[in-house]
């Protein structure tokens, strides 16, 4: 998997609820989530493109699952109908520019056949890898169960739990008591959403020997 990487290709759901304006802020916001983030090492950093989309390239695929997760927490927080579609794409990256619009390669390619399919599917993270990989799709539409659940107030948890914060640093983020925040955790499901992340880079693993 060493010369694999992870091409990341998003775009806004029900875009046209919002203004530009609004969408453009929300996109900025999100991206700066995403490279603030010590533990993502970009080869090519998120990239918005179209108004609506942004594109990345991830040197390690199994940060994939975390940054899909990240941002769409961070979309969903900012409105009930605001959400990602997220298309990753795991394989080689044969002609890497200096921006992912302008690169190609195997992963590109994946990513950008699953944006273009992923319309017609229920769950909004989906990956595509050199080999098929049915029963991580599966998995995918059992985690899209969790998120779509989530309230505007459980989003916000959840992209600072994700982002390292523990139940005292979101209570004070939130101003709300730490109960309440305790409630908010449990209500998103956070201990499934932990487990599978703990989990994806062995599920990933299955797909990715050579």
């Amino acid at each position: 998997m060493k010369t694999f990487q992870a091409v990341i290709t998003a775009d806004m759901v029900n875009y046209t609820q919002f203004s530009r304006e609004e969408t453009t802020l929300w996109l900025e916001e999100m991206l700066a989530i995403l490279h603030q983030n010590q533990t993502f090492k970009w080869t090519l950093a998120p990239e918005i493109y179209r108004g609506d989309s942004f594109q990345a390239v991830l040197k390690n695929p199994e940060e994939a699952m975390r940054v899909a997760i990240l941002a769409r927490a961070s979309m969903r927080k900012q409105a009930p109908a605001a959400d990602l579609r997220i298309a990753i794409g795991i394989g080689k990256t044969e002609q890497l520019t200096d921006r992912p619009g302008t690169s190609d390669g195997e992963a590109f390619r994946l990513s950008g056949h699953l944006a273009d399919t992923m319309r017609r599917q229920k769950a909004r993270i989906g990956i595509a890898l050199p080999r098929p990989s049915e029963p991580l799709s599966a998995t995918l539409d059992l985690l899209e169960t969790v998120i779509d659940s989530w309230t505007v107030a459980q989003s916000q948890v959840i992209e600072a739990l994700l982002q390292g914060k523990n139940v005292t640093q979101i209570a004070d983020m939130l101003s709300i008591s730490q109960p309440a925040a305790s409630q908010r955790i449990a209500a998103s499901r956070w201990w499934a959403i932990e487990s599978f992340l703990a989990t994806f880079p062995q599920q990933l693993s299955l797909y990715t020997k050579r």
